[in-house]
């Protein structure tokens, strides 16, 4: 086994009993090679990740898995599955077709992956060099920030209530980076809620401190999932389509290039998640070494 395996000191939560078990084994390298390459093909013939986002998958899976333990990848697992889920949810319940809006479809590829994952490797590896609470706070951040993102937008989508600017509060297209609506805020802090509550049941020990820690990845997993609709209403970039009469993440509809409405062209949605992605861990890592 290597000695970077299984860092996270035990708390008696059925992952860590696993954990135990699992990395005592002489194969565990390789069995969890193979766990991960099953994990992420099943999802490429589930139709949710494309082969570059089924090949992200596994690096940033084992990585996080290889370090941290179990508990991880039943984290990553519980934004990933429900992610999937409400996606398809949501595609069904939509009376429009908001891949009219939306750059890119249902199968995330890499960069998506790496925008909601990139930084949950990066806290493991830096546990892995410094074995502490803040990066795994750090950790929890990221992985709560991407669901509560995700929460936020597949079931905001279905609100009766029309969305409106998170900058200037006037309604908007539901669909279109910036809008928020009840229902999508408070189903975005549910999803930050519900990571954070998964993170304390897989590392950490039931006591006060820990219910501050959990508390501060919810936190901040939340400003992520808010600061992710700022950026998407200011930086990211939209065009308009006087065809389809419509603002829309595409930059070529039919082969027409579409003037750019608001933003900076090179910002896409991977680029605002992985930057609400990165606040929302460093913001979390933060406060954590600020209360101690």
């Amino acid at each position: 086994m290597s000695e970077y395996a299984n860092l996270v000191p035990p708390s008696g939560s059925l992952a860590s009993h696993f954990n135990a078990f699992f990395f005592a084994l002489p194969p565990a390298f390789w069995l969890l090679v193979g766990i991960m390459a099953v994990v992420a093909t099943a999802s490429y013939f589930a139709k949710q990740l494309t082969p570059g986002g089924a090949v992200a998958a596994f690096l940033v899976g084992f990585g996080t898995t290889w370090i941290l333990g179990f508990g991880a990848l039943a984290t990553l697992l519980l934004f990933f599955l429900s992610a999937g889920v409400l996606g398809k949810i949501a595609k069904r319940a939509l009376a429009f077709d908001v891949m009219k809006i939306h750059k890119k479809g249902g199968r995330r590829d890499a960069s998506q992956v790496y925008a909601n994952g990139l930084m949950a490797l990066v806290s493991a590896l830096l546990y892995a060099l410094n074995p502490s609470i803040p990066f795994l706070v750090m950790f929890g951040a990221s992985v709560g920030e991407a669901a509560s993102d995700t929460f936020a937008s597949e079931v905001g989508i279905l609100s009766k209530t029309k969305p409106v600017s998170i900058i200037t509060a006037r309604p908007m297209t539901p669909g279109l980076s910036g809008a928020v609506s009840p229902l999508g805020l408070t189903s975005g802090l549910l999803g930050a809620i519900l990571v954070a509550l998964c993170v304390w049941g897989c590392f950490l020990p039931i006591t006060g401190k820990s219910a501050l820690y959990v508390s501060v990845i919810a936190l901040s997993s939340f400003f992520g999932c808010l600061l992710d609709s700022v950026l998407g209403a200011t930086v990211q970039a939209h065009y308009y389509d006087e065809v389809g009469d419509r603002i829309t993440e595409h930059a070529v509809v039919d082969g027409r290039i579409l003037p750019l409405e608001r933003g900076i062209r090179w910002v896409d949605n991977d680029v605002v998640n992985l930057l609400s992605n990165v606040a929302s861990a460093l913001f979390g890592m933060s406060l954590t070494l600020i209360i101690g």
